[in-house]
């Protein structure tokens, strides 16, 4: 019996196989529909649910997360070309970036690469971002997720002018703000009026998958 691409491509990801899940992707490209664009994506989805859970247990270390999600990134520029004319509904539109003042990107581009796994529109701004410009992002995407990432503490009051400015904007009950990095606090997220703080991309991303269910209700939970 032949191997399943579906299977094999999860595999190769928690093996941590680039080689291997490229392979598989392209195996799925070249079913032509036979094999569903879906299930492929899921099969990503869970695989990097998998790296987290091992991440988080203390099994894995962040050169495993990184390179996984890297893995993640190159199987789906394979597939979207078919992602764009699937079906499959998205668990809504995440505005995220490195706050002004701040060029690290480390755990931000993470939190993207397994945010569109998992099935998001990610709007990635980049580092040292201007307060408009996570604002006219929001507007413009009509997105309801806020991501922001400050790894130095001379930068941190940023977070708080941008959430400052949703509000003046008469955004803010309208969008979730979660805010992480090395500069953060569970503390300080709350002080400066954030909905959530994430020590790591793991978790931010299960806050954000749980913040889907809200803001669009028929959103697959058993995915």
């Amino acid at each position: 019996m032949s191997e399943n691409p579906v299977i094999e491509l999860e595999k190769s990801v928690l093996e941590l196989d680039m080689d291997k899940a490229i392979e598989n992707a392209k195996k799925i490209l070249d079913s032509e529909g036979k094999i569903s664009i879906d299930d492929a994506v899921k099969a990503i989805s869970s695989s990097l649910e998998k790296v987290g859970k091992k991440f988080q247990d203390g099994e894995w270390y962040l050169t495993e997360l990184v390179y996984a999600a890297e893995i993640a990134k190159e199987v789906m520029k394979l597939l979207s070309p078919l992602l764009e004319k699937s079906t499959t509904k998205k668990l809504g539109t995440i505005v995220i970036g490195t706050v002004l003042g701040d060029l690290h990107d480390l755990g931000k581009n993470i939190f993207c690469n397994y945010a569109k796994s998992a099935g998001f529109k990610v709007i990635d701004l980049g580092t040292d971002v201007p307060v408009e410009k996570f604002i006219d992002a929001i507007k413009e995407n009509n997105a309801h997720i806020i991501g922001m990432s400050c790894l130095l503490t001379a930068t941190d009051q940023q977070l708080g002018k941008v959430i400052n400015e949703l509000k003046n904007q008469k955004l803010r009950d309208k969008v979730k703000v979660i805010v992480g990095g090395a500069a953060i606090t569970e503390e300080f997220a709350k002080s400066i009026g954030a909905d959530a703080f994430a020590p790591d991309a793991i978790t931010g991303l299960d806050i954000v998958k749980k913040w889907a269910e809200y803001f669009i209700p028929d959103v697959d939970k058993s995915s």
